[in-house]
């Protein structure tokens, strides 16, 4: 391998001198017609292939290995050094973990719900007496009511969290405690 093939400065003037050497009446044609994007894509597709034969690929940087996603187009530039330093130390966002704890709340709720359906429906079905009946229709209501609190607690922190959070599609829909409840009795 020679020393131009690794220097792509050298090999840029060669191209240019080998440019330059062509006659000028072939570069004196009639301007090309305007391709269509298909028309050009095939001529991108060509040349790239043209340039792997003659091995122009051979010596990039990183080569087999996955490219860099940084800098991210989409990222303000103000916040790119912001998560680059946290990715390289293995953190995130604030808001991603905040959402991730709001979620592990709203599924800790929906499970204690669950249980208690289960044990209530268990109970009715094993209450022998009318009156164990009103006692257990009677505890049930007292647990609708602190459900109901602590629903306005939770549906609190998912509005801030929906603040919070760069993106609307992350968005959290609040609660409603005759949902939940009717999900965990089916």
């Amino acid at each position: 391998m020679s020393e131009t093939k690794h220097n792509p400065k050298r090999r840029s003037e060669e191209y240019h001198n080998e440019q330059a050497a062509q006659p000028e009446q072939e570069k004196a044609q009639t301007p090309e017609p305007k391709r269509t994007p298909q028309q050009w894509e095939s001529l991108v597709n060509q040349r790239i292939e043209e340039a792997m034969q003659r091995g122009a690929f051979d010596n990039l940087r990183n080569k087999g290995k996955p490219l860099d996603p940084s800098p991210e187009p989409y990222v303000p530039p103000d916040m790119q050094m912001a998560n680059s330093l946290l990715k390289n130390n293995e953190l995130t966002p604030a808001w991603i973990s905040d959402r991730a704890a709001v979620l592990a709340g709203i599924e800790h709720f929906r499970a204690k719900l669950l249980r208690a359906a289960a044990d209530f429906a268990q109970a009715r079905a094993e209450a022998a007496t009318p009156q164990r009946l009103t006692e257990l229709d009677d505890l049930w209501g007292r647990y609708v009511e602190s459900w109901r609190a602590e629903i306005v607690e939770i549906n609190k922190h998912i509005l801030t969290q929906n603040l919070k959070q760069p993106v609307t599609f992350l968005e959290i829909y609040p609660l409603r405690l005759e949902d939940e409840v009717r999900r965990a009795r089916e």
